[in-house]
């Protein structure tokens, strides 16, 4: 088998660690935090005096941290689930860490897909169980995005959710909101069908989703999707005869993960609070996430760098204090985004080196020049040596 290994590789080079941190931190994180903060009627030196790292605001991100802990761990014991075991801990925590790293260095849309089912590979599984494992992955944690968002609605109500559109105007209001549902009804409609090509119907959306890409219309991506009908249709003859258990711990671990994740903004949030926070303020901070969520994953820049900053400052601006709200936003990139760009350097050379060096064959034992003659096998019985 050929391994895209110079492809894969490429996406781990310096600049491309470097242009994200360059575009999130020094350009657009700079830029947006100096006009924030000038917006305010103190200045900047006024509005940087009203940030008091007091133990309360300690504590809260320390919590953050041990959040985004559990949530690599959530992850890491997902991958042990959906390899059955064949990952032990150490490796399995490896290729999640170094999957996040390849994710921070593409643009979401992208997201490291193909380098995971590389590391999956490179672990000794086969390219149907790997590309599985990486289609279940993408099905959980799409699952609970879209089950989620409804459930949050029931409590907040659609209005809490989306108050901030307010601001824009009626028009682009009303554009706004109409564009998030129809990018969810997109991940939901992607969502049913991985369900229904890896678990209830394999063979009739393999043949649907080739005919469907037969179209003219759609010519310049056949190729493509015909080898997804494939590779679906491997994938399923792994995991659709799957016990219900299989699932129901799959999902459990994908909902503590994405828990966590979501849960880091609200301790942003709470250690810079002027007034505390009430459980109807975390749900609301919870629920909008969601909508960060779309504009992320359509976002350009890798990682989703600068987007995601811009896009908490706007729809958490009633939430964070006054003219702090971009230096909040780069609080929670520094907790959740940029520790990878520390951990994928380190433990890309340690990861390279193991699996490649588990892959060269066992050297010969050393054969001697000066070997004694093997002597001839014994005679039948009655027989004399010539």
């Amino acid at each position: 088998m050929s391994e895209p290994k110079p492809d894969i590789l490429k996406r781990f080079k310096l600049k491309r660690i470097l242009w994200p941190v360059f575009i999130g931190l020094a350009g657009t994180i700079g830029i947006m935090v100096y006009k924030d903060l000038t917006a305010t009627n103190g200045g900047v030196r006024e509005a940087l005096a009203g940030v008091h790292w007091t133990v309360y605001s300690m504590a809260w991100i320390a919590l953050g941290l041990l959040l985004m802990a559990v949530r690599d761990l959530a992850y890491t014991w997902r991958m042990r689930i959906l390899t059955e075991g064949k990952l032990n801990w150490k490796k399995a925590l490896q290729v999640t860490l170094l999957w996040e790293f390849s994710s921070a260095l593409t643009p979401s849309v992208v997201g490291g897909s193909a380098v995971a089912v590389f590391m999956l590979v490179k672990e000794k599984l086969s390219i149907g169980k790997s590309t599985g494992i990486v289609f279940t992955t993408i099905l959980l944690d799409e699952l609970f995005y879209v089950v989620m968002l409804p459930l949050v609605l029931l409590f907040v109500g659609h209005d809490a959710i989306f108050a901030p559109f307010s601001d824009l105007g009626e028009g682009a209001s009303t554009f706004s909101i109409t564009s998030f549902w129809i990018a969810y009804s997109v991940i939901a409609g992607y969502t049913l069908v991985l369900i229904l090509a890896l678990i209830v119907w394999p063979y009739t959306m393999h043949r649907i989703i080739k005919r469907v890409f037969m179209l003219r219309l759609l010519q310049p991506w056949r190729r493509r999707g015909f080898r997804t009908a494939e590779e679906l249709l491997k994938s399923s003859r792994e995991f659709n005869r799957k016990p219900l258990s299989f699932w129901l711990k799959g999902w459990t671990a994908t909902v503590v993960a994405w828990m966590a994740r979501y849960l880091i903004l609200n301790c942003v949030l709470s250690a810079f609070a002027v007034v505390g926070l009430t459980f109807y303020d975390h749900v609301v901070a919870f629920a909008r996430q969601a909508v960060m969520f779309i504009a992320m994953i359509v976002s350009p820049t890798p990682g989703s760098a600068g987007i995601a900053e811009f896009v908490f400052t706007e729809l958490l601006e009633d939430l964070t204090p006054l003219g702090l709200g971009i230096a909040l936003a780069a609080i929670w990139r520094l907790i959740t985004y940029y520790p990878y760009f520390i951990i994928g350097p380190l433990l890309l050379p340690r990861w390279l080196k193991r699996v490649y060096l588990e892959e060269e064959p066992q050297a010969a034992p050393p054969t001697s020049s000066a070997a004694e003659p093997v002597p001839p096998p014994p005679l039948p019985a009655g027989k004399e040596q010539p």
